[in-house]
């Protein structure tokens, strides 16, 4: 299931990470340069533009990942700018 977000400042990806890290199934990321990051690494985030959009993939089925949609419900922006 995919998602795009929007993590446009340190605080908002620190706190996108602390959360994901939590997670017991896998959640990937792809940039604007189509560079394909794990969503646990604050690095790997931190190495993308974050003033723009960014698609997530969740390696989950969406009954198993439902706290975490509700929990990044604040980051999902409608389409990638």
């Amino acid at each position: 299931m995919k998602r795009w977000i929007l993590l446009d400042s340190v605080d908002k990806v620190r706190e996108f990470v602390s959360y994901t890290q939590k997670l017991s199934y896998d959640v990937d990321m792809e940039s604007s340069r189509r560079q394909y990051l794990d969503a646990k690494s604050i690095l790997g985030i931190m190495s993308c533009d974050i003033r723009k959009p960014v698609k997530i993939e969740i390696h989950a089925d969406e009954e198993e990942c439902q706290e975490y949609l509700d929990y990044i419900d604040k980051f999902v922006v409608t389409q990638a700018v």
